[in-house]
């Protein structure tokens, strides 16, 4: 019978031991599930004696982004995905979030097919990679940039990434994402930190994300965003 509760720092050699391969270059979690527990958005299905999955959930404002769900290998196929999932939107729903998201890799059809049956719908495509500049330009400050990011999440849908956190990508309010990062214009994209509502822009060395393919000198696979009315 699978339980579900909070990761814990003695969670973590066993999470890493079954993380580390998931692909064939190996995985992110391993890198900041640390972190993560120790922020508090990371649970695990517990199977018996044995850590049976984990995934992160982090909640901004009245939104909620899943990520990084990984199921131990030899559990695969039976359900475990889908019954975290299903937890963490409860956890969601219990801590008072409107709306769910999270992004799912163009290529990655198992997980495409579990988020739909548990009642996703896609949204927006997301990129993500190391651009190739421009930063910089112009940056807007008081009622211009709220005007300026307002606009822009009118044509989004009102979704967009975090500007200190680019793979966190959810339904936002221009209060949300002012608050962790000043826009500015560059190139005619409006952009805040990491994020861009155009084409890449930022730190060649550093991963963005943005709304549009363009001006990435290192682009990582598509990804589409979904969300879920809870």
């Amino acid at each position: 019978m699978l339980t579900f509760r909070k990761a814990e720092e003695g969670d973590i050699p066993e999470i890493v031991a079954f993380t580390m391969d998931t692909w064939e270059w190996g995985d992110y979690i391993p890198h900041v599930i640390g972190r993560w527990i120790k922020e508090g958005r990371a649970y695990v299905a517990v199977w018996g004696d044995r850590i049976a999955a984990v995934a992160a959930m982090v909640q901004v404002g009245r939104s909620a982004y899943l990520q990084g769900l990984r199921v131990r290998p030899e559990l695969r196929g039976r359900g475990v995905g889908e019954a975290m999932t299903r937890f963490l939107l409860e956890e969601a729903r219990r801590r008072g979030a409107a709306v769910a998201t999270l992004l799912v890799a163009e290529w990655n059809a198992p997980s495409h097919a579990l988020v739909k049956k548990v009642g996703f719908k896609e949204r927006v495509s997301i990129y993500g990679g190391r651009p190739a500049g421009g930063a910089g330009g112009r940056c807007l400050s008081g009622l211009e940039a709220y005007e300026a990011v307002a606009e822009v999440l009118g044509r989004s849908r009102g979704y967009a990434c975090l500007p200190d956190e680019p793979w966190v990508c959810t339904a936002v309010s221009p209060w949300d994402i002012l608050s962790r990062g000043t826009p500015c214009l560059s190139g005619g994209a409006l952009y805040l930190g990491r994020f861009s509502f155009g084409g890449a822009v930022g730190d060649p060395g550093v991963d963005v994300t943005s709304l549009s393919p363009d001006g990435y000198k290192e682009r990582y696979a598509t990804h589409v965003l979904y969300a879920m009315e809870l």
